[in-house]
């Protein structure tokens, strides 16, 4: 007997759409991230669940509720699944960032291991409040099917802690809005990757790719 884990990235929001950092701030789904979660929805309504976790974020929260909707199923947030806090970055674009933080932007998208993101929390900390969540969750369910719904920074901290490979090393890892990663969890030893970052089940609404921010 072996557990299925589905990791799914919440839908799109405004936000992402014009490349704002997000974090903790509770942005709601667009048209197209609602479109996006009802596309997930339908792809998984023939499995049978036996949990699924959130973020409490509501972007995370209508995202989980959608895919939940056929299994007649409660969602179970989960505060541990939230967004990294993006602290000062968070409600600025990109482009703000890179013009204000230069340095420390630099360092995110090249070695993130031991940063602190100004005002916000460091990805050591990040990364022991998601991971310590998904050993909870893991050890939960030792059989069946689960869903972690939750966010870009958190989902790819979660296949890098999956995948034995360190919080450094998240920058190789990309997880696109309504994306789907897919592992087999015999034990926490032999741990396989199914899929990773799968998003053509969208291709479907005829929209542009989504991207991984």
């Amino acid at each position: 007997m072996t557990l299925e884990l589905i990791l799914i990235r919440h839908g799109e929001t405004e936000w992402n759409k014009d490349r704002v950092f997000r974090g903790q701030m509770d942005m709601r789904l667009n048209a197209t991230g609602i479109a996006q979660a009802d596309v997930v929805s339908y792809l998984l309504k023939d499995k049978i669940f036996d949990a699924i976790y959130t973020s409490p974020l509501k972007r995370a929260v209508v995202t989980a509720r959608r895919i939940a909707k056929p299994h007649g199923i409660e969602i179970r947030e989960s505060p541990g699944l939230s967004d990294m806090h993006f602290g000062l970055w968070q409600g600025l674009t990109e482009v703000q960032v890179k013009e204000r933080f230069s340095s420390a932007y630099r360092k995110w998208n090249t070695n993130p291991a031991w940063m602190k993101v100004p005002g916000g929390e460091t990805t050591r900390k990040a990364w022991k409040r998601i991971n310590s969540q998904l050993r909870e969750i893991l050890f939960m369910h030792g059989t069946g099917t689960v869903v972690i719904v939750s966010h870009r920074v958190p989902l790819k901290m979660m296949t890098a802690y999956l995948l034995k490979m360190t919080r450094g090393e998240i920058t190789k890892i990309k997880h696109d809005p309504c994306a789907i990663s897919i592992f087999d969890v015999p034990d926490r030893y032999n741990i396989k990757a199914i899929t990773l970052n799968d998003s053509s089940h969208l291709k479907m609404l005829d929209l542009p790719p989504a991207e991984d921010f």
